[in-house]
C-alpha cells in the first residue's frame, strides 16, 4: 500500500488552473494549504473541498482520513467572509473618503471620460432607468460609453477602509478585473493609484489626488 496519492488539485484563486499533486497521505490538510499558499504566493484564507459539490475538508486531518483518494479531484477556494459592502449599499447612505484627498475619480482608457467619486460606497455601473432609486450611490455610469453593455448596473465597488482604498466586484455573471486578475466575488482587493480596473469590456484608470 501506497502513502503517496496522486491528486488532481483545482486552485481557483487568481484563475490558476488545475495542477497533478502527488502527496503524503499523512500530510494534514491545514499544512497542505500553507504549502499551496506559498507555492503559488497567495494571501487569504484558503479552504480544500472534495470536488465542486464535496464537504469541505477539516483542516486538522491527514489528507487520507478527510476524504482524499487516489485520483480524486480537490478544489481549492478563499474562504470568503461578509465584507459589509452589500449591507451599505443596501442603506444607501452616502459617506465621503474625508478630507486627506482633493479628488478621488477613475478615467475611462479609450475615451479619456472621467467620473469623481464623490462618497463611498462608489458604484461604478450603469444607471437604473427602471428604479432611479437604485442610482443613488452610482458614481460612475459607464452607460453611454458602450453601445452593447457588458457593464452590470451595480457592477463594482468602491470604498476606503483605514485609511486605504478597496474595490469589490458585486455581481457574478459579469467579470471585473484589477490589473489583469479576475476579482472573486464576496472579497475586497486593495486599490492603489494608477490602477487598471476592467469592468465589462470597459477599461478604466483609478486616480488619487492627495
Amino acid at each position: 500500500m501506497t502513502d503517496r496519492l496522486t491528486l488532481k488539485l483545482d486552485i481557483r484563486p487568481n484563475d490558476i488552473g488545475v495542477r497533478q499533486v502527488n502527496v503524503r497521505s499523512s500530510l494534514v490538510v491545514a499544512n497542505f494549504v500553507a504549502e499551496i499558499k506559498d507555492k503559488f504566493n497567495l494571501d487569504g484564507n484558503l479552504q480544500l473541498r472534495l470536488g465542486d459539490s464535496g464537504e469541505i475538508l477539516n483542516p486538522d486531518n491527514p489528507l487520507e482520513k478527510a476524504g482524499a483518494v487516489e485520483g480524486g479531484v480537490l478544489v481549492c477556494t478563499r474562504i470568503v467572509e461578509a465584507t459589509g459592502t452589500l449591507d451599505e449599499i443596501q442603506r444607501g447612505v452616502r459617506e465621503p473618503f474625508g478630507e486627506t484627498f482633493q479628488r478621488v475619480y477613475l478615467s475611462e482608457q479609450r475615451t479619456l471620460t472621467e467620473y469623481d467619486l464623490a462618497w463611498q460606497p462608489a458604484i461604478v455601473g450603469r444607471r437604473d432607468h427602471n428604479d432611479p432609486s437604485n442610482n443613488r450611490l452610482l458614481a460612475a455610469d459607464l452607460e453611454d460609453i458602450e453601445d452593447l453593455p457588458t457593464v452590470s448596473r451595480h457592477h463594482a465597488c468602491i470604498t476606503m477602509k483605514g485609511g486605504s482604498f478597496f474595490i469589490e466586484t458585486i455581481q457574478a455573471r459579469n467579470p471585473t478585473y484589477l490589473d489583469g486578475l479576475r476579482l472573486e466575488q464576496g472579497l475586497l482587493y486593495p486599490l492603489s493609484a494608477g490602477s487598471s480596473v476592467q469592468v465589462g469590456r470597459v477599461s478604466l484608470t483609478f486616480h488619487i489626488i492627495s
